[in-house]
């Protein structure tokens, strides 16, 4: 397990580094953001802004540079236009503890949502399978396929205006309009200040929105594995041997059932993530999403590398976790990881 970690460290590194190549190169050739000054009758000032911050350099050198400046003072501070006597006055925000915080919301907003995805598809489709032909597996699976069809910021959209009555299509152009709750809701708007409660409230609704689209798929996966297993040798052995149905389900075929069910998560995780950003807008949860455009508005190269290559560590450790959950249930997967 040791090697595995290990193989799987430099693997992350080697990943990090060539998405932060990718991104500062992509971003740096296409963002301007002295673009503000670019109307202005005296074009010093932009001059000034190009110069601080090497926008006229070479990309390469550029992220030479920037690499260096990681190495010492993290993301740095994002760009800023604001030019005093001559010298360009360095802004108030930090990229690497704005990006911690909007990290963090979206890391839990995901977390919570693979919750719910694996324990509703567990039992949606062992209740299909069990039941197979039934009006039980019929009414799931016509769920299923419901869910799956509406996309996740949909889901989002009438998930607000239903239980909190604040939504307007305008949202998805301006962004959300107002976090002020009428009367008590049990949900609310917005990111989690703190306590269990206080979290539970700000971060149901979104989990719930992202998962469901998520369940339509995955429910399939578990009810299709679980009727190849339940026709496996050893579930007709372990019936002859006189256990009830429901064991040989829980038992024997729906932990074989379970390998290729973390397997093919582990390969949507980063598509997973990419939808959690609509849920994190429409729910005004100030996470990665409400970082990414506030960057593009600024058309900020350096905060939006930083955001892609924070979506890219969490990409990272929630295939991790899939793996290691893989390696626990599937022995093979242990020994081809030990040699």
């Amino acid at each position: 397990m040791v090697g595995f970690f290990v193989r799987r460290l430099l693997l992350a590194v080697v990943t990090v580094v060539t998405v932060s190549f990718i991104a500062f190169v992509s971003f740096g050739k296409s963002l301007d953001p002295s673009y503000p000054l670019v109307l202005s009758q005296d074009q010093t000032p932009r001059h000034l802004v190009q110069a601080h911050y090497h926008l006229t350099d070479p990309i390469l050198e550029r992220y030479w540079l920037w690499l260096k400046n990681f190495s010492h003072s993290g993301f740095g501070k994002g760009v800023s236009t604001t030019v005093v006597d001559g010298q360009v006055v360095e802004g108030a925000g930090n990229i690497g503890s704005e990006l911690w915080h909007a990290g963090w919301i979206t890391f839990q907003l995901v977390g919570y949502a693979l919750v719910l995805t694996v324990l509703l598809s567990l039992l949606l489709g062992t209740v299909s399978s069990r039941w197979r032909g039934g009006a039980a597996d019929t009414g799931i699976r016509l769920l299923t396929y419901l869910s799956w069809s509406v996309p996740a910021f949909l889901i989002a959209f009438f998930f607000r205006r239903w239980f909190t009555g604040d939504q307007t299509a305008s949202t998805f152009i301006y962004g959300p309009q107002t976090l002020q709750h009428p009367g008590h809701p049990v949900f609310l708007i917005g990111a989690p200040t703190g306590g269990f409660v206080d979290w539970f409230q700000h971060m149901t609704l979104p989990a719930i929105a992202l998962a469901l689209g998520l369940v339509g798929v995955y429910s399939r996966y578990i009810r299709s594995s679980m009727l190849v297993s339940l026709s496996q040798p050893y579930a007709v052995v372990a019936r002859a041997k006189g256990l009830s149905e429901g064991r040989v389900v829980v038992r024997h075929a729906l932990r074989n059932s379970l390998i290729p069910f973390v397997s093919a998560l582990s390969l949507e995780i980063g598509a997973i993530v990419g939808a959690s950003m609509a849920a994190d807008w429409v729910f005004s949860m100030g996470g990665v999403a409400t970082l990414t455009i506030g960057a593009l508005g600024r058309a900020d190269p350096f905060e939006m590398t930083a955001v892609v290559i924070s979506l890219s560590v969490i990409v990272i450790v929630f295939m991790t976790v899939a793996d290691l959950v893989v390696g626990w249930l599937d022995p093979r997967a242990r020994l081809a990881a030990a040699s």
